[in-house]
């Protein structure tokens, strides 16, 4: 990790090109970035722009996690948490607090755009154009980095050219928002989205370069799922699927041990270990360093000062789950849980009592902090599997998506009409004929094998319960929507506290044309003042942070 760390502290010190305008657009500032006559014509010189463009993504980390928890229903604070983070938590934010500084996004967007323009995409070494990866990994980051932006203020001033000089930022830049803005950042990225991520390079032990880009794929399928492009949407989830054969593994699944067909004090929490740094299961990172006094403020607001911990909305969630050893033999609670997301201190390894008064301390931030890094997840694969869920859902197959959740998607689980039918992975087909799939449903590929669905991480042989099932309803829109709730339920049970929860309630409200299903969520967690929580989220004026 030395060699990682000594990169980053160079740049901290050189802060390549590193305009932020000191509030975008601040006039007074003087600082410039490189001349544009600096062409990044050679690897190396790329090399180095990347990581500057890391440190810069790495000022956004805790606000990811803590704006995207805070607001939502999963995270709560204690009596000990510092005020800015009880006023996020109380969604009444105002501008000067800590995790509110618009001018880091677009530090990282400028960043992002000098990069763009300078970067020599016509090099080519052994028949390639070597350049061509960065130029497309630096498109994502900054279409995703726009995205965050816009969802957290709700528009943001987009621009595309490097603000290198004074008289650049006081140029006047469009003010747009998501719809608009997501519409630009699809055409962008669409021509880059078959092209490769930078190969890795060697950053020490704990963070490989491949985990630090956002795959272009994911990026545009999240831009179309809040578009309400459905089929497009799925269809860039599963790609990325094919191409980087990215699978729910059964090697993350957690289970407990059975004796005499009863359940013994033994525990396999196998799926926390994918919050380790290089896990196959880790996608993208934000990841930095913990030396020179720059230490893990998700670590310090966790385990040392004891500021955040999982709401008792959150506990109820995992706890109300029903775990299947087999389909008669079961038990309360999903091991994702306690032992899992987080550890509570007063229960035994087999207790889910989320009325424990022992300590409660969030889980996954543990390993992700050591002595000379930190990261947190952005993109993972129980995230773009439940991401993939959520569009075929939505594009009117409620089955798949919910054997998503429940079977593992494999060609065992998609020839079973009775799980899959016919008319939701099939284009056409007759009653003699396969038929021909969907372009995102053709799961027949032998490294789809061992998918298991994602419930069964912390559920264990799901696949074989009977009442964890669809229920007859009335219409396919009414089983759509009964699936879309079941999905929201397990990206908290799979991914709170990851930074994703108060945007996912958000797009499912609007979706809905609901703001009641956001409002009573969020103030489930609030004993104190529920009704004031719930009469301000009422207004989606209030879902968007304040603006300087």
């Amino acid at each position: 990790m030395k060699n990682f760390n000594k990169i980053w502290i160079v740049l901290l010190a050189v802060a390549l090109f590193a305009v932020s305008c000191d509030s975008l657009l601040d006039v007074k500032s003087e600082r410039y970035a490189l001349p544009n006559d600096q062409m990044l014509n050679n690897p190396n010189a790329v090399l180095y722009s990347m990581n500057g463009l890391f440190l810069e993504l790495d000022q956004l980390a805790d606000s990811y996690v803590l704006l995207g928890e805070l607001r939502g229903d999963l995270l709560d604070v204690t009596e000990n948490a510092e005020p800015y983070l009880k006023a996020i938590n109380d969604i009444n934010i105002s501008t000067d607090n800590p995790m509110v500084v618009p001018k880091k996004y677009y530090s990282v967007i400028n960043n992002c755009n000098y990069i763009i323009q300078t970067i020599d995409t016509s090099l080519i070494q052994h028949a390639e154009k070597v350049l061509y990866r960065d130029f497309a990994a630096t498109k994502a980051i900054r279409a995703w980095t726009y995205m965050q932006l816009a969802l957290n203020f709700g528009s943001a001033k987009y621009y595309t050219e490097p603000i290198l000089t004074v008289d650049d930022a006081m140029q006047e830049f469009p003010e747009m928002e998501f719809n608009e803005l997501a519409d630009l950042l699809i055409q962008d990225l669409l021509p880059w989205r078959d092209i490769e991520l930078p190969e890795n390079i060697s950053l020490g032990a704990d963070v490989n370069s491949m985990q630090l880009y956002f795959p272009v794929r994911f990026v545009l399928g999240e831009l179309y799922l809040w578009k309400g492009e459905y089929e497009l949407a799925a269809n860039e989830f599963y790609q990325l699927m094919v191409d980087k054969e990215y699978v729910i593994d059964p090697m993350y699944q957690s289970r407990l041990e059975v004796e005499n067909n009863a359940f013994i004090n033994l525990i396999y929490v196998n799926w926390r270990m994918i919050f380790d740094f290089n896990e196959t299961e880790n996608i993208t990172m934000i990841a930095g360093s913990t030396e020179y006094g720059k230490g893990s403020l998700m670590d310090t607001l966790i385990s040392y000062n004891n500021e955040i911990v999982p709401s008792v909305p959150a506990m109820n969630n995992w706890n109300n789950q029903t775990y299947y050893h087999n389909a008669d033999l079961t038990k309360e609670g999903d091991l994702r849980g306690n032992l899992g997301s987080y550890l509570d201190y007063g229960s035994s390894l087999l207790g889910n009592s989320s009325t424990s008064t022992g300590r409660k301390v969030i889980w996954k931030y543990q390993n992700l902090s050591t002595e000379t890094s930190k990261a947190i997840i952005v993109y993972r694969v129980g995230l773009l599997y439940l991401r993939y869920a959520e569009a075929v859902n939505r594009a009117g197959k409620p089955n798949l998506a919910f054997a998503t959740i429940k079977n593992g998607l494999s060609a065992k689980t998609m020839l079973v009409d009775s799980i899959v039918p016919p008319s939701e992975k099939f284009v056409s087909y007759d009653v003699d004929s396969a038929g021909v799939f969907y372009d995102y449903t053709n799961f027949e590929d032998v490294l789809f094998d061992v998918n298991i669905g994602v419930h069964a991480r912390g559920c264990y042989k799901v696949n074989l319960a009977k009442d964890y099932i669809i229920p007859p309803l009335n219409s396919l829109q009414d089983s759509i929507e009964y699936v879309e709730n079941k999905i929201v339920e397990e990206l908290a049970l799979e991914t709170a506290f990851e930074g994703n929860r108060f945007h996912d309630l958000m797009r499912i409200a609007i979706r809905r044309n609901n703001p009641s299903y956001l409002a009573e969520k969020v103030a489930a967690k609030h004993t104190e003042n529920s009704s004031a929580i719930l009469t301000k989220l009422q207004d989606m004026n209030n879902w968007y942070l304040p603006k300087k």
